[in-house]
C-alpha cells in the first residue's frame, strides 16, 4: 500500500454525470442566478422568499438522481483501504447525498441540501417538502427561521477542524470534480 492515509475532496463535477448542474461549467448554475442574490446571508435577508426558493427548486432536481460510477468506487475504495488497514476520508462540496447512497462515509463541509438549520439556535432538522417563511423550528419554536442547511458565500466550511486533521494526517491529497474557485 502506498499510501495509508488518503483525502479525497469532490465538488459539482463528481455529480454532474448524474443529471445535476455545476456552478461554474458554461451553463452552470452561477452562470443564470446571482450569487449574491440567492447564496449570502445578504441575500436572504434582503429578500428570503426568493432564497428559499432558489433552494427548494435546488432540492427538487435531486428527487430524481441516482449515484453514479464515481460515488460508488469511492465508497468502494473507502471500505477497500480500510479493510486493508488504511483510511480514505471523503470530503464533498456536494450538498447532495450521492455519495452516502454510493456507500461512502462523507464529511459535509459545505452542508446536506435535505437537511434546513434554524437561522436562530441552528438546530438542525431533515425535511422532505418546501422550505418557508411558515415553517418553524422544532427545537426553539421560532417561525420564519428555518434555511437550507448549506454554506453561503461569506460563511465558512463546516467541519474544518475535521478537515485540517485528516489532511495533515493524509499521505496522498486526491481533488475530483471541483474547479478550486469560490
Amino acid at each position: 500500500m502506498l499510501a495509508k492515509r488518503i483525502f479525497i475532496l469532490t465538488g459539482a463535477g463528481v455529480s454532474a454525470e448524474s443529471g445535476l448542474s455545476t456552478f461554474r461549467d458554461k451553463g452552470g448554475i452561477w452562470a443564470r442566478y446571482s450569487i449574491e442574490e440567492v447564496a449570502s446571508i445578504q441575500g436572504y435577508e434582503r429578500d428570503p422568499v426568493k432564497v428559499l426558493n432558489f433552494y427548494n427548486m435546488r432540492k427538487s432536481t435531486h428527487g430524481g438522481v441516482e449515484p453514479n460510477a464515481a460515488h460508488i468506487a469511492l465508497g468502494q475504495l473507502q471500505s477497500h483501504w480500510a479493510e486493508r488497514g488504511g483510511s480514505v476520508t471523503i470530503c464533498t462540496q456536494n450538498v447532495d447525498n450521492l455519495h452516502e447512497r454510493g456507500g461512502a462515509r462523507v464529511i459535509h463541509m459545505h452542508g446536506e441540501i435535505a437537511k434546513a438549520r434554524c437561522h436562530d439556535c441552528n438546530a438542525l432538522a431533515p425535511y422532505d417538502g418546501d422550505l418557508s417563511l411558515e415553517l418553524g423550528c422544532g427545537a426553539c419554536g421560532r417561525t420564519g427561521g428555518m434555511r437550507p442547511h448549506v454554506v453561503w458565500f461569506g460563511e465558512t466550511p463546516l467541519f474544518m477542524d475535521e478537515i485540517y486533521e485528516a489532511l495533515a494526517a493524509a499521505d496522498l491529497f486526491v481533488s475530483i470534480g471541483t474547479s478550486g474557485n469560490v
